[in-house]
């Protein structure tokens, strides 16, 4: 950049400022910055011409390579005083030569105060910070960008929304790709690294079962529960006491050392009476009643095993930056897999998108 007065006033009279030669990372994060800005405000064919005045009473030359020059999404220029270095006096000089230029004064290396400012400037429909969007009910996906930019006021009606991160670390493709699905574009300038996919460790074994006794199996199953069905439980044995009496089991099963019985309750007080003098026998007994749904189906058998888990609404993903997380409702089983990795039992539906989320961050999807 050059500012001297009009040679023919006064040649020997000029101010220059120090010569600029930008090492690898500042002309490589320009280049970025440049890339960034033109998926935002597309600059076409023409490059925006260098800055430069001349009057009877000075000249004004810019040098873009330190200084560069972008455009506006409202038809004015923005100039990036990335170091801090533009002089107040050439400032002033700017925008009174012509007021759409805007000077952004600011550091890529904070970059989310880089990109803030540079936003601010950009005369966009709206620009707003640290947007959280939800996506469903149950299950739920929460999304927080930096920036959620509207280009224009057609802009959520033609799909053109734009999600801007200022982080080092990618968020996930295939978020990125469903965010793309519901009309949000994602753009992280400063990414240099792409979220990896995590081993599988844990499962999420959604439940679809037609019935109580399905409900029960399937709990069983998730758990490598052997179980029989239909059996008929003797509560006294004729060779012991000369009455040999036996009770129908609808399920019966052993863990952990006890044995289990799971039976149905129709209102007979008989076979109420039965079932309490099994559990005087040492048997634990799940009675389920005609109401019983498969959440309360699976609830009462899992706490008669002593697995502490509720139906509840639980935390499966949770980005460390706070960018995104996912809840669904279901029965959580901390420690139960072979490697020690957690199953979530539920019967939530799960769209195939969400499906490949939670197998990108060690969740292995099963339905039964």
């Amino acid at each position: 950049m050059a500012l001297h007065k009009s040679p023919l006033e006064q040649p020997a009279s000029t101010l220059q400022l120090a010569s600029y030669s930008a090492d690898a990372s500042a002309v490589q994060n320009v280049q970025k910055i440049r890339s960034f800005w033109n998926t935002l405000v597309p600059s076409g064919e023409t490059a925006l011409p260098a800055l430069s005045f001349k009057s009877d009473t000075f000249e004004l030359a810019i040098d873009p390579a330190r200084y560069p020059l972008l455009k506006a999404a409202d038809g004015g220029m923005i100039l990036l005083d990335k170091d801090a270095s533009l002089p107040p006096l050439v400032r002033t000089l700017l925008q009174e030569k012509d007021s759409k230029i805007r000077v952004v004064t600011a550091s890529p290396s904070d970059a989310r105060r880089f990109l803030g400012a540079l936003l601010g400037a950009a005369g966009f429909y709206s620009v707003e910070e640290q947007p959280l969007m939800t996506f469903g009910t149950d299950p739920q996906l929460k999304v927080r960008s930096d920036f959620k930019v509207e280009r224009s006021a057609d802009s959520v009606m033609n799909n053109e929304v734009m999600l801007v991160n200022a982080s080092q670390q990618g968020i996930p493709i295939r978020l990125a790709e469903y965010l793309k699905t519901q009309g949000l574009k994602v753009s992280e300038p400063f990414a240099d690294q792409v979220h990896a996919a995590v081993p599988l460790r844990h499962r999420v074994v959604r439940a679809a079962p037609q019935g109580q006794g399905q409900a029960v199996d399937l709990v069983l199953e998730t758990l490598a529960v052997p179980v029989e069905r239909n059996r008929r439980v003797e509560l006294f044995k004729a060779a012991e006491t000369g009455v040999g009496l036996s009770v129908a089991a609808d399920r019966y099963f052993e863990h952990g050392g006890k044995r289990y019985v799971v039976t149905r309750f129709t209102g007979d007080p008989i076979a109420y009476t039965l079932f309490r003098l099994l559990e005087t026998k040492g048997y634990r007994v799940v009675i389920l009643e005609p109401q019983d749904s498969f959440k309360t189906a699976a609830g009462k058998l899992l706490s008669r095993m002593d697995l502490p888990s509720s139906y509840a609404s639980h935390l499966l993903l949770a980005d460390p930056a706070g960018r995104y997380s996912f809840e669904m409702s279901g029965f959580m089983l901390e420690n139960a897999t072979a490697g020690g990795g957690a199953v979530m039992l539920t019967d939530r539906p799960i769209e195939n998108a969400m499906r490949d989320l939670l197998y990108d961050h060690g969740y292995q999807v099963q339905e039964r």
